[in-house]
């Protein structure tokens, strides 16, 4: 005969309609979930420095894995941004260079423009003064041609004079006949033409003085053209200058602030290594004998707190592997005593 076990905790269905149960179904699932559950005392897991120490080692690994995708991470962001700034920079130059090349292109444009514009001014100029001269010496033919009429008129008109000049002779005793009147007016007239040559004379030395002025003028002229040339020249070499300038100092600026940032990042390790010696010597009741800007002699008090942390570390490992061995061992005895 089959022997039944007694359920010690058989179901309790519920009575009546199961609507009504719902309530009480939900208020006991949320009573079990806040109850304590308790396990037995050999289910719990035994800190040991070994199980501690791999679960360090787990939770180390696990964060260097994190911190070298990180890294990967920056190095491939640190790759791409220089790779902007480089192309940034590239563009910079570029830029700078059409700037440069279209500045020196409308200064030459401009000179060759000043230029044709003295040179057309030039021009009208002589054009000017050959036109006026046209005009004088056109008024001075149409005053010589009424001037000859002139004369063709009073040669004609004056022929009553000649018996004038006889009347003078006969008048006047100093003259024996008219020729000596004549002779007299030649004389005044000779004098005359004296005047007249040396008139000339000046007007000639004016005019030659005035042709040297305007060569004088004109070589002076091409002498501010070559100067005003040497000027564009020496003003490009000095855009190019200031851009080597502008350069060489931003690469300056650039190495200023990665060495402030350098400067920066040993201050602060400075700083860790200090409170570290402070720490480390505080701890093992040691004097602060090292100064404050000693950071070798801290960094070796620090070295030595290091490899004794080591050893005692390697110590421990050492003896809770045979801590366990000793456990195992006696698990065994005593297994194989039962």
């Amino acid at each position: 005969m089959k022997k039944v076990s007694k359920d010690l905790a058989p179901i309790a269905l519920p009575h009546g309609p199961p609507v009504e149960s719902v309530s009480e179904y939900y208020k006991s699932l949320m009573e079990s979930a806040r109850m304590v559950k308790k396990y037995p005392v050999w289910d719990v897991a035994r800190p040991t420095p070994q199980v501690l120490m791999e679960q360090a080692r787990r939770d180390l690994m696990e964060a260097d894995e994190k911190l070298a995708h990180k890294r990967e991470e920056e190095r491939i962001n640190r790759q791409t941004m220089n790779a902007k700034w480089q192309d940034l920079r590239d563009k910079e130059m570029l830029l700078k260079d059409s700037f440069i090349s279209f500045n020196k292109f409308i200064r030459e444009n401009q000179e060759k423009r000043e230029r044709a514009q003295r040179k057309m001014e030039a021009d009208l100029e002589v054009l000017e003064r050959k036109s006026r001269e046209t005009d004088a010496m056109r008024q001075r033919v149409t005053e010589m041609e009424e001037v000859r009429e002139l004369m063709e008129k009073q040669v004609k008109d004056y022929t009553v004079y000649e018996d004038y000049l006889m009347s003078v002779v006969h008048n006047y005793p100093e003259f024996k006949q008219p020729l000596d009147v004549l002779n007299r007016y030649e004389a005044l007239a000779a004098a005359k033409n004296t005047l007249a040559d040396r008139q000339e004379r000046d007007l000639e030395m004016l005019e030659s003085a005035r042709q040297e002025i305007a060569a004088l003028t004109e070589e002076k002229k091409l002498f501010i053209m070559g100067l005003n040339n040497t000027l564009a020249d020496l003003r490009w070499r000095y855009d190019q200058v200031r851009n080597r300038v502008i350069k060489w100092e931003l690469a300056l600026n650039r190495l200023e602030e990665t060495a402030a940032r350098r400067r920066a990042e040993l201050c602060h390790v400075r700083a860790a290594v200090y409170a570290l010696y402070e720490k480390i010597s505080r701890q093992k009741g040691l004097p602060l004998d090292a100064p404050r800007a000693d950071f070798e002699q801290q960094l070796v008090v620090v070295m030595r707190a290091l490899l004794e942390l080591r050893r005692i570390h390697r110590i421990a490992q050492r003896r809770s592997k045979e801590k366990y061995v000793l456990e195992g061992r006696c698990v065994t005895f005593l297994r194989s005593t039962v």
